[in-house]
C-alpha cells in the first residue's frame, strides 16, 4: 500500500520457493510446465504491462516513501504523546519495521465521545479520516451468528486511521493533532 500499481498490487519476496507458489496462485493455479493442468484452486490475478511498469517505477522509490510516511508517523508520534490518557498510538515489535500505510489510534475506553462523532469533527474541520476495518466475522460472507469476538469488535468501534501521505508538513501533523487534542478533551 506504500506504492502504486494502479489498481491490485505486487509481491516481492527473496524465497524462490514462495516466489514459485504466489506465480502458481496468481495464474490461476495453472502448472507452469503442464499447460493446462491446474493443481490447486487459484486466482487470475495476473497484472497488466502497464501496471506492472508503475510497480517497478514506485518500487524504485520504495526507501524514499518509507522514510516519508515513517518521518510523517514521528510527527504524529510527537505531538500526540500528551494523549496517552486518551489514545492509544502505533507500536511496533522489535523484529518488524512499521511502514505507516495508515496512522491508526484506538480511543480509550475513558473517552466517552463515539468514534464516528470525532471522525465526524474532524471531517468537518477539512481532516480525512477513517474507521478501522470490520470484524469479519460481522461481514456477511463470514458472518457467525452469535459469534463475539470483543477484542475486535473494541478495536474497530474504538479506532480511526489519521492521514498519511507524501504531502503532509509537520504544520499539518500540528493542526490535525490539536483538533483531536480539542474534540477529546471538550468531549
Amino acid at each position: 500500500k506504500i506504492i502504486t500499481t494502479g489498481e491490485g498490487g505486487m509481491i516481492v519476496t527473496p524465497s524462490p520457493d514462495l516466489a514459485a507458489r504466489i506465480r502458481l496462485i496468481r495464474g490461476q493455479g495453472m502448472d507452469p510446465h503442464r499447460r493446462y493442468w491446474f493443481p490447486i484452486v487459484g486466482y487470475n490475478y495476473r497484472m497488466t504491462n502497464v501496471a506492472a511498469a508503475i510497480g517497478l517505477a514506485q518500487f524504485e522509490q520504495i526507501a524514499q516513501h518509507l522514510e516519508t510516511h515513517r518521518r510523517v508517523a514521528a510527527w504524529y508520534d510527537r505531538h500526540l504523546a500528551g494523549l496517552q490518557d486518551l489514545i492509544l498510538l502505533p507500536s511496533q515489535q522489535p523484529w518488524a519495521r512499521h511502514v505507516y500505510w495508515l496512522y491508526t489510534i484506538r480511543l480509550h475506553e475513558s473517552v466517552t465521545i463515539p468514534r464516528d462523532e470525532v471522525m465526524l469533527r474532524l471531517d468537518q474541520s477539512g481532516i480525512e479520516t477513517r474507521p478501522v476495518f470490520y470484524p469479519m466475522h460481522v461481514l456477511p460472507p463470514y458472518f457467525e451468528p452469535g459469534g463475539r469476538y470483543p477484542v475486535a469488535e473494541k478495536i474497530a468501534s474504538r479506532g480511526l486511521s489519521l492521514p498519511v501521505h507524501g504531502l503532509l508538513q509537520e504544520e499539518d501533523i500540528v493542526r490535525i493533532a490539536g483538533q483531536l487534542k480539542a474534540i477529546l478533551l471538550g468531549q
